[in-house]
């Protein structure tokens, strides 16, 4: 049965007091949303894969001390204390009202053990916004949070986006907080409506700058919505260079990115743009920015809202996935998974993944579930009545093919509500990932994470040339020769967090070593650790702090990749003909090139001389050792060097035929 929902007003009239407002309506019919992805996949070579799904997550808002939240549309994280546990700021979407604290922002201490302490009125963090007036979308008047360092002393400030006037929040560093937004030079309009923040260091130079997402402005003859980038001083002042950075667009965004598309070491910036297309801006170095969208193969017309970034197919470049509205009647749109192929294009993979279809989606996170290796994927879904069911994709790649299966009531999470953020974290410190759902009309869920679950290691940065907490940072592990790649952002929809980075790691029960590219560019690589631990690297210092806070010297002193060359890559990837290994040498030599699939039989081998340095090229046809095609699925590639230069390095790519 068709119903319509008005969900946002922005038409335009002339005059002070008239509503500047674009009013639409959407409608949609119920039914079937899922399915359709999974039949068009690619992969369906031997019938619909098994979804069975032993993980189980249990609801703890209760037993946490959540369940005075009555409303949120997000929540951001940090460690805004610095005890070393993850502390949690809900954003309430109603007006605030001083006397009621129901209305407020919580913030809420991490105590150790498993439950949260509110500590708002203390704090000073509850948000008030300067507009008393509704939000004329209907979608909060207090919108977004963005954790960041901007002052680099060591303690997370807070951004907050509003229909109205924005804050600032400095940290104090003594459980309070400071609003700082007068002398900081940062201003939205008071009908304007800011909806996202993000902290990022656009121009390399130690500190992070903020780009504001601006929805829209109401009962306003100019209704202007261009994005904000705002330049950081380094004295607490900020300078707005918006126009003179190219980076002020006046799409309708929720949600903006940075991640480094072209590998140049400048951060560019995706923004999610609803009645609208996306867009993709890219940084030239210079403190301006050119709009890119097409030449990346990033455009998508829909209703853009949430992001969520990872190198979720494994091959050591950074993929995107967008939510949009995915229900019938909205011109078949789907939720892009834009993946990378590390040559200056994204491609969209969602139908074949099966991640395409997530109904009315909004935010979205990636997250190893399970410890076992590879990206899972959630989903918060809703409009404004609580019958679409979120969504959680389990991701698949261990049968060594590369897609998701939907498991979200096997899991225990596809709770119809009208959510809208989703946070992930150890809430509880058992060492596997939990998940925080923000409600916009009731309390949030937080899901305990109960199943075993594999082996892992945090790793927290601290800057000492780039910005304090290294926001923009690259780390890569390897165990048993095998890497897995994280980006350091914590950038999601509404939302920005700070907190270590999470890998999983099945069944390693050591990491040989780990690759550390700080902002800016400067690698760094750190020696053999244990697992199960959470690891402070410092920028340029070799000194690691494990989770029982003892300093480890041994084995930590920085070092430069091995001399003798470096891996660069396949493309295409995914490919289904053949594809080019580049690598690097560095010093003439013998390189080896094995091949194995997602099992680790070993399906080629082939050795190559090189006579001088420069990059290279070794091309693989997708046959074994006697020239018979391969199956389709995930391979994992190492080359190694076993002269004076020796080392290896591995990659992962996936076939097509």
């Amino acid at each position: 049965m068709a119903k319509t929902y008005v969900l946002a007003a922005l038409f335009f009239m002339l005059g002070a007091c008239l509503v500047n407002n674009l009013v639409f309506a959407r409608s949609h019919s119920a039914g079937m949303r899922r399915g359709l992805g999974l039949l068009m996949s690619l992969f369906f070579l031997s019938g619909v894969p098994e979804t069975s799904f032993a993980q189980k997550f249990v609801r703890r808002t209760q037993e946490a001390g959540f369940a005075s939240v009555t409303r949120s549309n997000v929540a951001a994280l940090a460690d805004y204390d610095r005890d070393g546990d993850v502390d949690v700021y809900f954003v309430n979407p109603g007006i605030y009202q001083a006397n009621d604290p129901s209305t407020w922002n919580r913030l809420f201490a991490n105590q150790g053990n498993g439950t949260f302490l509110d500590v708002t009125a203390q704090a000073g963090v509850a948000g008030r916004n300067a507009n008393a007036t509704q939000n004329p979308t209907g979608m909060g008047n207090k919108m977004g949070a963005a954790w960041g360092d901007y002052d680099n002393d060591g303690w997370p400030d807070l951004f907050l986006t509003h229909y109205g006037p924005i804050q600032l929040f400095h940290n104090n560093g003594n459980g309070t907080f400071t609003d700082v937004t007068a002398q900081s030079g940062i201003t939205t309009r008071r009908n304007q409506l800011s909806s996202s923040a993000l902290w990022f260091d656009y121009d390399n130079d130690g500190d992070l700058d903020l780009y504001i997402s601006i929805y829209g402005e109401f009962f306003s003859t100019s209704a202007d919505r261009s994005n904000k980038l705002y330049e950081n001083s380094g004295n607490g002042e900020f300078v707005d260079v918006s126009s003179a950075s190219g980076a002020a667009d006046k799409g309708i965004t929720w949600t903006t990115v940075a991640l480094d598309a072209n590998h140049d070491g400048h951060l560019d910036l995706y923004l999610a743009n609803d009645f609208g297309p996306n867009k993709f801006y890219l940084n030239n170095g210079d403190k301006t920015f050119q709009e890119k969208t097409a030449d990346y193969g990033l455009e998508d017309p829909y209703h853009g809202m949430g992001l969520a970034v990872t190198d979720c197919d494994g091959n050591g470049y950074f993929d995107i996935y967008l939510t949009n509205i995915t229900e019938a009647g909205f011109d078949q749109e789907t939720n892009p998974l834009f993946l990378n192929t590390g040559q200056g294009r994204f491609y969209n993979y969602a139908v074949q993944a099966g991640v395409s279809q997530a109904g009315w989606g909004w935010g979205a996170a990636f997250f190893d579930c399970e410890n076992d290796g590879d990206e899972d994927l959630f989903v918060a879904t809703g409009n404004f009545t609580p019958e679409f069911p979120n969504e959680f994709f389990r991701n698949e790649s261990e049968k060594g093919d590369f897609r998701f299966a939907n498991v979200a009531h096997e899991a225990g999470v596809a709770d119809s509500t009208v959510a809208r953020g989703a946070a992930v974290f150890d809430y509880d410190n058992d060492g596997d990932l939990d998940l925080l759902v923000s409600n916009f009309f009731e309390a949030p869920f937080l899901y305990e994470n109960t199943a075993t679950t594999g082996n892992w290691l945090r790793v927290k940065l601290e800057g000492t040339e780039s910005n304090r907490d290294a926001l923009g940072a690259e780390v890569e592990v390897w165990t048993n020769g095998v890497s897995y790649k994280k980006y350091h952002h914590g950038a999601h929809f509404l939302t920005q967090s700070i907190q270590p980075l999470h890998f999983g790691l099945h069944e390693a029960q050591s990491v040989e070593r780990i690759l550390v590219k700080w902002p800016g560019g400067f690698t760094e690589e750190i020696g053999a650790v244990a697992v199960n631990q959470t690891l402070t690297l410092k920028e340029k210092n070799g000194v690691v702090t494990v989770s029982s806070g003892q300093r480890v010297t041994n084995e930590t002193t920085p070092r430069t990749r091995p001399s003798g060359m470096r891996l660069l890559g396949n493309y295409p990837n995914p490919f289904n003909n053949a594809t080019q290994i580049r690598f690097e040498m560095y010093a003439p030599g013998m390189v080896e090139i094995t091949i194995m699939n997602a099992q680790g039989k070993i399906m080629h081998k082939q050795r190559e001389s090189f006579s001088s340095n420069g990059e290279k090229i070794i091309r693989w046809k997708g046959v074994d050792h006697d020239a018979n095609p391969v199956s389709s699925g995930i391979y994992f590639y190492r080359l190694t060097r076993n002269d004076a230069y020796a080392g290896s390095e591995v990659g992962k790519m996936l076939y097509l035929k």
